[in-house]
């Protein structure tokens, strides 16, 4: 197996870790969740009447929120920007197709799943996917090939609603519910929406190098996988394993936001980076508190700061609920120093990136400098990529660093 880029461990004081750690463009729709209206068709030159039918309600998803505290509290959240079919027969008589597809509001998860015909559709149903658009997904509901572990399927969970016989011109389905056996796979796919709103890539694709035909972001879950809580990708030069650059997830990672984003968070770096990766070695049993090599810090840590700013706090919590915040100096004052700890490095990354620091209230200027270097450690990323972005290593951005025990 190779080494991969794995979620963190938990400080060694504190509670017990979970293990550590294609192509469309999404148009416009994933904005405002619309259905697809199919165009009125002609008879013999005359125009027919049209007939719309739609399937109305909220997609919505049960989940542990370890955010929340260990207790883990079961809550209810609607699905945002979730891909959905409208399927059903033209006529009586016809064969049952796909009629319309959209995705769920990019606010509040409605969908409004219509067709437009000459006749009212009959025996329609709405089919749900873990993805939005094309962007990212949500696999492993299949069958892997023998000799494969069990996550390594390219199946997207889907469900479909009751099928309405013959139904009214506005249909009001009301809350579908995901089931219960799939609903961590509705989680990661709204978790995401996190991340891509705060992309800075200046196009529907994720970063800068591209511009129409995006790299999808995929993400495996099973509750029964076989490994998971890592970014699966070959980890040094000269390692020759044939990984997926999957995020593989298993049973209750998902509870964690923070995880879920973390893993994202590598897959990120390796996009920024236009897909080439640090040398990281030695990142074995890393943890939040504890060093293990200058370029684990750094990629770790980028991956720790990522989760925090996705989701607008400074903190990085584990699918058990454990939390820590990482500009509290209660919390990190007994941690390691120096940038090998990646709780130092996303610390820094944070404040520097933070609304009273030095880059501007936000991290697009970091983004920017990643789309053209590729710092292999967060020495190299401060000292000598900053001033070549035009971002400050002196005054503020020295004192932050400074702060959270980083000197050079």
């Amino acid at each position: 197996m190779p080494i991969r880029s794995h979620a963190p461990s938990a400080p060694a004081a504190g509670p017990a870790a979970a293990p550590a750690t294609r192509r469309r463009v999404l148009a416009a729709a994933l904005a405002v969740g619309a259905g697809i209206a199919l165009a009125t068709p002609l008879t013999a030159g005359t125009a027919v009447a049209a007939s719309t039918t739609c399937l109305n309600g909220t997609l919505a998803f049960d989940h542990n929120d370890a955010e929340a505290g260990t207790h883990k509290p079961l809550v209810t959240q609607r699905a945002r920007n979730s891909n959905w079919e409208l399927w059903g027969r033209r006529t009586a008589s016809g064969q049952v197709e796909r009629l319309s597809s959209g995705l769920t509001g990019a606010t509040d998860g409605r969908f409004s799943a219509c067709h437009t015909g000459t006749a009212a559709p009959r025996d329609v149903h709405v089919r749900f996917f873990s993805s939005a658009g094309t962007l990212w997904r949500v696999v492993g509901a299949g069958t892997a090939k023998q000799g494969d572990p069990n996550w390594k399927n390219e199946t997207q969970y889907t469900f479909t609603t009751a099928t309405r016989n013959t139904p009214a011109a506005a249909t009001d389905l009301g809350t579908v519910k995901v089931p219960r056996a799939m609903q961590q796979a509705w989680k990661i796919t709204d978790t995401l929406n996190q991340l891509y709103s705060k992309r800075g890539s200046g196009s529907l694709c994720w970063t800068a190098h591209q511009s129409s035909a995006c790299d999808p972001l995929t993400v495996a879950w099973r509750q029964d996988g076989s490994s998971g809580g890592y970014w699966d990708h070959p980890s040094f030069p000269g390692d020759t394993s044939d990984g997926t650059d999957w995020v593989v997830l298993k049973a209750d990672d998902p509870d964690s936001k923070h995880l879920i984003l973390h893993e994202a968070g590598h897959w990120f770096q390796w996009q920024l980076h236009n897909k080439q990766w640090p040398p990281v070695r030695d990142c074995n049993g890393h943890s939040l508190d504890k060093g293990a090599s200058a370029a684990c810090g750094w990629t770790e840590g980028f991956a720790n700061a990522v989760a925090a700013y996705a989701l607008g706090d400074s903190r990085y919590t584990f699918s058990t609920g454990d939390s820590y915040d990482l500009l509290d100096q209660r919390v990190v004052g007994g941690w390691g120093k120096g940038d090998w700890v990646e709780g130092r490095v996303a610390a820094a990354l944070l404040e520097l990136w933070g609304p009273n620091g030095p880059d501007g209230g936000n991290w697009n200027r970091t983004l920017k400098l990643m789309n053209t270097y590729v710092s292999g450690d967060f020495k190299q990323y401060f000292t000598q990529h900053r001033p070549l972005a035009g971002l400050s290593t002196t005054g503020a951005a020295r004192t932050i660093i400074n702060r959270n025990t980083i000197v050079y």
